[in-house]
C-alpha cells in the first residue's frame, strides 16, 4: 500500500516536470522565431509607425514613423494625412525640412525628439489643430499630407559648411536626403491620392540648404520649392529655370550669409529663369516666421501658402 502511494506522489511529481520542461521548450523556440522575424523584417525596405507607452507630447495630428530602405538605413519622419482622406481625390504633399536644431539625439526618447520638433511653430502651422496668432488655415483651405523627416544630430541634409553661403554640390545627396526622396516614392505608392503633380519641397536654415540640393538634383521632382535662410551651388542654378521657387532670407543673417540666397537668384535670372525672392531688410536668421505667416507683423507674407499650392507640374503656374 505504501509503495502504492510512493508511486502516485513520484508519477505526479514526473508530470509537473516534464510539462515544465515542455513550457521552458516552447518559450525558447518562441523567442528564437522572433529573432528571426525581426531579422527579416529589418532587411525589407518598409515605412511602419513608431509607439511608446507613454507620450506627453502634442504631436499636432501628425504620424510618428520610420522608413526603412533595402540595405537598412531608417529614417524617423512625421506625416500628416489630410482629414476625411479620400483615395479617389487627389490631394498635394509638402515636404518639409527642418533646421538644425531640430536634429534628434540617440540619447534621448521618442517623446523628447518629437519635443524638439512639435515646439517649432513652422511644424505646427501646416495641421489643422494649429491655433496661432496668425492662423492661415491651411488643412481648411488646401488639404495636404505634410511629411518632416528627422535627422540626426550627427547629419546635415548637404554635408557642407553649413555657414559658409555658396558652396559646391557634392557628387552625392546625403543619406538623410537620399531616404527622404525614396520616401516619397514609396508613400506614392501606398496613398494613391498623392498627387505626383503638386509636390512642394519647403525648408529652414539647414533645411534650406537641403531643398537647393534637392531641386538641383531632382529638377524635374517637385512642382515647387521654398527654401528659407539657406545657400545652393550657383553652378547648378540653369537646371532650375523652369521650377517655380521662392526664396526668403534675412539681410543680416549671421548664420547663413545672406549671399546664399542671393547668388543663388542671380545665377537663376541670368540663365533666363524667373524666381521670387524675398529679402527681409535688417532681420537675422529667423525669418521664417514671417515667410510662413506665422507672425502678427508688418512683415508677414500673406500669399506665400496661396502661391505655393496653386503651382503644378502639368501646365505650371508659375
Amino acid at each position: 500500500m505504501q509503495n502504492r502511494k510512493m508511486e502516485r506522489i513520484f508519477m505526479k511529481k514526473a508530470k509537473i516536470f516534464l510539462l515544465a520542461l515542455m513550457a521552458i521548450i516552447v518559450i525558447i523556440a518562441c523567442g528564437i522565431g522572433l529573432k528571426k522575424y525581426r531579422a527579416t523584417m529589418a532587411s525589407v525596405t518598409s515605412t511602419h509607425s513608431l509607439a511608446e507607452n507613454t507620450t506627453l507630447v502634442d504631436t499636432y495630428g501628425y504620424l510618428t514613423r520610420k522608413f526603412i530602405d533595402a540595405r537598412g538605413t531608417s529614417l524617423t519622419y512625421y506625416f500628416y494625412i489630410p482629414a476625411h482622406y479620400n483615395p479617389k481625390q487627389k490631394y498635394p504633399l509638402v515636404l518639409l525640412l527642418h533646421g538644425g536644431g531640430e536634429r534628434s539625439k540617440p540619447t534621448n526618447t521618442i517623446s523628447q525628439n518629437q519635443q524638439v520638433l512639435f515646439r517649432q511653430a513652422y511644424i505646427q502651422v501646416w495641421s489643422a489643430e494649429y491655433k496661432g496668432p496668425a492662423n492661415p488655415d491651411i488643412q481648411q483651405r488646401w488639404p495636404c499630407f505634410v511629411v518632416v523627416p528627422q535627422i540626426a544630430a550627427s547629419q546635415q541634409w548637404v554635408n557642407v559648411p553649413i555657414h559658409q553661403g555658396s558652396y559646391t554640390q557634392p557628387s552625392q545627396p546625403s543619406d538623410p536626403l537620399r531616404l527622404s526622396r525614396e520616401l516619397l516614392d514609396s508613400l506614392q505608392q501606398q496613398y494613391k491620392g498623392i498627387d505626383a503633380n503638386r509636390l512642394y519641397i519647403t525648408g529652414i536654415s539647414q533645411g534650406g540648404h537641403g531643398v537647393w540640393d534637392a531641386i538641383e538634383r531632382w529638377p524635374d521632382y517637385f512642382a515647387a520649392a521654398a527654401p528659407i535662410a539657406g545657400a545652393g551651388d550657383p553652378s547648378k542654378a540653369s537646371a532650375l529655370t523652369h521650377l517655380p521657387i521662392w526664396a526668403f532670407h534675412g539681410s543680416k543673417d549671421e548664420s547663413v550669409p545672406v549671399t546664399g540666397s542671393r547668388d543663388m537668384i542671380t545665377a537663376i535670372e541670368a540663365a533666363g529663369g524667373h524666381p521670387r525672392y524675398t529679402e527681409f531688410e535688417g532681420q537675422p536668421h529667423g525669418v521664417w516666421d514671417y515667410a510662413y505667416s506665422l507672425a502678427n507683423s508688418p512683415l508677414r507674407v500673406t500669399n506665400f501658402f496661396s502661391w505655393l499650392f496653386a503651382q503644378q507640374k502639368a501646365g505650371r503656374s508659375g
